[in-house]
């Protein structure tokens, strides 16, 4: 058995995956403006993804960050930006067959399946303390959003659980880059590589507006840069928060999106908040809080 040392989880960490976790949180009750206006998923996809890759591409070169990465490591990059791509791909699939509330649950499966193979892959077993912390969490969220078990459809099923597996291979294989490449020049390439595979699928399947076919152009765009740049903002906040903090805890903190959704659309679409939704959400906070008291465990070679 390989000893291990402890550290207080990093305040940095906490910041970022609670920023990363935000930003994705607000993000769904934004699209459903952009899509009134005929800003479809696809468009709204492949602008996140050249807007980003523009933006870091200016970054990388006001900061002069290295572009060099380790020949060992252009893999485990490129395959970030394939499943980053996945992501998005099965999860949009996905909610064409089953409930978006739905997809939420069942994409919410990640930290539990990060918690658990992320350890097997580090040659000890999981913490059973933040296995059942990542637990309380999926409970919570399963209570918060709801759900009907007669809407299941295994075409559904089968894609959003290709996308918490993308998701998750995301994080766990960001441990082996973070350390060997600045997390700006990762971001960097995993838009490039994700831009670029989502094109060649835009090409292939053909579901994409204009923005002449949008009723407000203006409108429209705007919404648009502003998914782009949350996106952005989370897939920093990720990067930055597995560097500090390792996948399974990263994983824990975004937990905090599907409570950012529900309040910021109680906030700004003028949902009620109904009691499931208050205990489902107190569920989920109370394990991410209780994550964030307990120590970082930091493996000895």
């Amino acid at each position: 058995m390989s000893n291990a040392k402890t550290k207080k989880l990093p305040l940095a960490g906490i910041a970022t995956g609670m920023a990363g976790g935000t930003a994705f949180g607000l993000i769904t009750p934004i699209f459903p403006f952009a899509h009134t206006l005929g800003v479809t998923a696809s468009s709204a996809t492949i602008i996140r993804f050249i807007i980003g890759s523009l933006i870091m591409a200016t970054v990388v070169l006001v900061t002069k960050s290295a572009l060099a990465i380790p020949k060992n490591k252009i893999l485990p990059l490129f395959s970030m930006g394939l499943l980053i791509f996945s992501v998005t791909v099965c999860y949009l699939s996905a909610v064409t067959y089953i409930p978006v509330s739905l997809g939420a649950i069942l994409f919410y499966t990640y930290p539990v399946i990060v918690t658990v193979i992320d350890p097997l892959l580090q040659r000890r077993l999981p913490s059973f303390i933040q296995l059942g912390l990542s637990i309380l969490a999926f409970t919570g969220i399963t209570i918060a959003l709801g759900t009907n078990i007669e809407e299941l459809d295994w075409r559904g099923v089968l894609f959003v659980m290709g996308a918490a597996f993308s998701i998750s291979g995301t994080l766990i294989i960001s441990r082996s880059v973070v350390s060997h490449i600045p997390n700006l020049t990762i971001v960097f390439y995993v838009n490039i590589v994700a831009t670029v595979l989502t094109c060649l699928y835009l090409f292939l399947d053909g579901n994409i507006s204009l923005p002449n076919q949008w009723s407000d152009q203006w409108i429209g765009w705007s919404l648009s840069i502003a998914i782009a740049l949350l996106y952005l903002l989370a897939t920093l906040g990720q990067i930055a928060t597995v560097n500090f903090v390792g996948p399974s805890r990263t994983a824990m903190l975004f937990n905090i999106e599907p409570v950012v959704t529900i309040m910021t659309a109680v906030i700004v679409l003028s949902e009620t908040l109904n009691q499931a939704q208050i205990i489902g959400s107190l569920f989920v906070l109370s394990a991410v809080v209780i994550s964030c008291y307990r120590p970082v465990h930091i493996p000895i070679s």
